[in-house]
């Protein structure tokens, strides 16, 4: 799950060209003698994965959205101007999202009756994380937990490392050792999330070979990563679609609730939120919309009077 950066620069992540990781020798320990292919599938059997996914998952892999994958995942902090959550809103998302609370006011009354979540902060949520699924991403999942898995291959480490000196003009040791560890760390939580994924697709909920979504593997309107979809996704059916606005609204309101959303607790709530996108810009900015969005919507007549110009302030 992933916070509006740059409002709107990793959300629409789907629009960004790959960038070619520089081939470099590696600096530190001498090569697997695997490829990083086979170096990510010994992970994924360390993890149980079942053969017959394994191979699945290497037929549809995508290796070309491999280097663009591991920079928008491992290098995406060096980029310049990074939100502090507290930027101006323009009235324009705001009317969008009363627009979409209005449209969707049964799912929104089960979800706050059910998980006491406030409706402005579902829908503040779904906004930030895919407009409402207008941007639910077109990197394919499996290959992109794929392609993480595979980050502290050595060359491939080599190569973030060369595009990190590239990127940032301060770069040092210790901007070294964050991408280090930080390969280090996802590349083994991406392997528990393609065993995660490996139950969806043996269930039937969701078909590996088409599922699409953000380059860090979350797919649906809410931007769900796979083990959260089996532990949170809410439906009146049986199978959760997070595809779906009704779906996506309940599935929200269950996971802050299970993360200990409490309605007038703002510590709660707070990390209830960061705990779906560590990122406390993320947080502030959740907040901060949901509170502007209970503004109400401007008059036709105010509308009519004002072609062209923005109905409401910003917030």
């Amino acid at each position: 799950m992933k916070f509006l950066l740059l409002l709107s620069l990793f959300f629409t992540a789907c629009a960004h060209t790959a960038t070619t990781l520089p081939a470099t020798p590696a600096r530190g320990p001498s090569s697997p003698a695997v490829g990083p292919s086979e170096f990510a599938a010994q992970k994924l059997r360390a993890k149980g994965i079942s053969e017959e996914f394994l191979t699945l998952v290497k037929k549809i892999y995508r290796e070309d959205q491999r280097a663009s994958v591991l920079e928008l995942n491992f290098l995406g902090f060096l980029r310049p101007h990074q939100p502090t959550g507290d930027e101006a809103i323009p009235a324009w998302q705001l009317r969008r999202v009363q627009k979409f609370i209005a449209k969707n006011h049964q799912a929104f009354k089960a979800a706050e009756r059910d998980f006491h979540v406030p409706k402005e902060v579902i829908a503040s949520l779904l906004w930030v994380e895919t407009r409402h699924g207008r941007d639910t991403g077109h990197f394919h999942v499996a290959s992109s937990l794929f392609s993480i898995a595979q980050a502290d291959y050595p060359t491939l480490l080599d190569g973030l490392l060369d595009q990190a000196k590239k990127m940032a003009p301060d770069y040092d040791q210790v901007i070294a050792n964050r991408i280090q560890e930080r390969a280090r760390t996802k590349s083994d939580w991406a392997a528990a999330e393609l065993v995660a994924l490996q139950e969806i697709h043996q269930k039937g909920w969701k078909d590996a070979r088409s599922l699409n979504g953000s380059f860090s593997g979350a797919f649906g309107m809410a931007q769900f990563m796979p083990s959260s979809y089996l532990s949170w996704s809410k439906s009146e059916h049986a199978k959760p679609n997070l595809f779906n606005a009704d779906d996506s609204i309940l599935s929200v309101a269950n996971y802050l609730s299970a993360n200990g959303w409490q309605g007038k607790d703002r510590a709660s709530q707070e990390a209830a939120l960061f705990h779906y996108n560590r990122d406390k810009s993320y947080v502030t900015h959740i907040l901060r919309m949901s509170e502007c969005v209970k503004r109400p919507l401007a008059s036709n007549k105010h509308k009519k009077k004002n072609r062209g110009v923005a109905s409401a302030p910003s917030c």
